[in-house]
């Protein structure tokens, strides 16, 4: 099956996934859904050695399972790539110590924001092979696992924003004007909390 990215107002996006058995984590059908979620991942791209994400979580593309794709190579300027499926995933351990940084998201169209997390973490979870993995990550990809757990949990980082002027409203090709030199920490063009909720399809 095809998968596509979910619009924002999908409701899949507000309800917590389902854990999947250790028992079916290689069975036929999990392993189509992870193959679903890589062919999006990568475009539907034969070659698989550059994702067009660094996260991505089963719920944006119609899956309710709790499932997530993390780039563990990723940095904040680029590098190599790093694709790795990790299965139930759970945070088991978070640094005091918070870092605030841009996020942007498939599932939240052209709103963006500055989101404060924690800067380091220790995870559990099971491989697409079964076997149960914890690793500790920080930086940029602890920011990507936190950000594609909260989606497992219904949530998208604009719920993490507290303050109206950290939220963003930032067009495509603005992306690296916002990105470059923490242009973010002083964007002009402002989101409202309502103009979100709209978006999401909460409120008319």
């Amino acid at each position: 099956m095809k998968r596509t990215l979910a619009a924002p107002n999908d409701p899949l996006l507000q309800k917590v996934s389902q854990e999947i058995p250790i028992e079916s984590i290689t069975q036929p059908e999990t392993q189509e859904l992870i193959e679903e979620m890589l062919d999006v991942a990568y475009d539907n791209r034969i070659d698989r050695t550059k994702p067009t994400v660094v996260g991505l979580a089963a719920p944006q593309v119609g899956i309710s399972k709790q499932i997530i794709l993390v780039d563990i190579g990723a940095s904040k300027r680029g590098g190599l790539s790093n694709l790795q499926v990790y299965i139930n995933p759970k945070i088991t351990w978070q640094s005091e110590e918070q870092d605030e940084w841009c996020e942007g998201c498939w599932s939240t169209s052209r709103v963006a924001g500055a989101v404060s997390r924690a800067s380091r973490i220790k995870l559990e979870a099971y491989t697409r092979e079964g076997k149960k993995v914890i690793e500790e990550h920080e930086g940029y990809v602890a920011r990507i696992f936190q950000h594609e757990l909260d989606h497992l949990q219904g949530q998208e980082f604009i719920s993490r924003i507290a303050d109206p002027e950290k939220l963003h409203w930032v067009e495509k090709e603005e992306w690296v004007e916002y990105k470059a030199n923490e242009g973010w920490r002083d964007w002009p063009k402002k989101c409202s909390r309502e103009k979100w909720e709209k978006i999401k399809g909460t409120t008319q």
